[in-house]
């Protein structure tokens, strides 16, 4: 598909660039014509009048024009296109990564009911939470119809776009808890993936963690995991329900939400839990086409995928001495934990999902 769009894109451009070369041939050709000839000279050599060499200053510099860049620029991508084919064993496309615009959205509710902020409510600030949230409700719809199109969602096969609202519906909803969601399977994935590298991070396993994460995550564990004192054992685990029936949860019908809305009302005084939270959900992500080669890569797809999970589970974290006894805090007792981390996939390796940095509310 790349391939394709830059074949095409690049005759748009040579078509543009094409008159602007034509017109500089024939205004060269016409300046040799036009330039007198020497004549043959019939006396020695020692009367002809010596040649001055031109200065570097007098001699007229050709300047370089738009079309002229913009040949270098195509001719460049065409090299860079052509060199996996040129150079198997170089992978010009396994440069680290640039973090993608992935961001965490504003809880409205809250900020209308006035529990999830510190400062007083203002109208401004809504305003601007409701941009960022359809900013971020954009670019998620969008990168999901690259990712459809490429075929690229984690444990699926065959996802075909077509235009009817249930496709639509897919589109649109990251957020969704519906087993049948597209981006379900993903959230398990990032489930499995957060736990095995933190109980990685407690034993001191460090290929474990090297396998499963990067970039700013990989160095902080490593830091973490090596500044740990000698003798100090770690024993790390979620101890809130992750099963799936929690995880995967349908959507609810339109009769569904009308009566939790009326439950809602009833109990608002109460503080009983109306209702589960999720161990992860997926509130952003975006999806870029890197892999630029002509031939398709041979593993996976093209993309560069990068989701941004909310966790939020109860966890305790155990402590012991050289002594082995029990080094008493306050994360030794289940205590709640609310994470936002970057999950990422690049789709020509053969390499599993992993942690790539973590996201703090503003």
């Amino acid at each position: 598909m790349a391939a394709t769009r830059i074949a095409c894109k690049s005759r748009a451009l040579y078509v543009h660039a094409w008159p602007c070369i034509i017109a500089g041939c024939r205004t060269y050709s016409t300046a040799l014509a036009q330039q007198p000839k020497p004549k043959p000279s019939s006396s020695s050599r020692s009367k002809a009048a010596p040649v001055q060499p031109k200065s570097k200053e007098s001699a007229p510099k050709k300047s370089k024009t738009g079309a002229d860049d913009l040949e270098e620029e195509l001719k460049a991508l065409d090299r860079m296109r052509r060199m996996p084919t040129a150079y198997p064993s170089t992978d010009i496309w396994g440069s680290p990564m640039a973090s993608f615009d992935v961001q965490i959205p504003y809880d409205i509710r809250s900020m209308w009911n006035g529990t999830g902020t510190r400062r007083p409510f203002k109208a401004k600030d809504l305003v601007f939470a409701l941009k960022h949230n359809v900013n971020n409700w954009l670019k998620n719809t969008y990168s999901m119809f690259t990712i459809a199109r490429a075929n690229a969602f984690p444990g699926l096969k065959n996802v075909q776009l077509r235009f009817r609202p249930v496709t639509w519906h897919k589109l649109k909803n990251v957020q969704s808890r519906d087993p049948s969601s597209w981006l379900g399977p993903l959230r398990k994935i990032a489930l499995e993936t957060y736990r095995q590298t933190h109980v990685a991070i407690a034993r001191q396993n460090e290929e474990v963690v090297k396998s499963l994460t990067v970039g700013e995550f990989q160095s902080k564990a490593l830091h973490l995991m090596r500044r740990r004192e000698k003798g100090h054992k770690w024993f790390w685990d979620i101890t809130s329900d992750t099963s799936d029936p929690i995880l995967y949860t349908p959507d609810p019908t339109f009769m569904t939400r009308l009566r939790s809305f009326g439950m809602r009302l009833l109990r608002r005084n109460s503080s009983e839990q109306t209702h589960n939270v999720p161990p992860v959900t997926i509130v952003s992500i975006r999806a870029a086409e890197i892999y630029l080669a002509e031939q398709d890569p041979k593993v996976g797809h093209r993309l560069v995928i990068q989701a941004l999970a909310k966790f939020d589970t109860t966890q305790i974290l155990k402590i012991t001495d050289r002594h082995g006894k029990l080094v008493e805090s306050e994360l030794s007792k289940p205590h709640r934990v609310i994470q936002y981390v970057v999950l990422e996939k690049i789709g020509w390796y053969d390499s599993p999902w992993k942690l790539r940095e973590q996201i703090y509310r503003t």
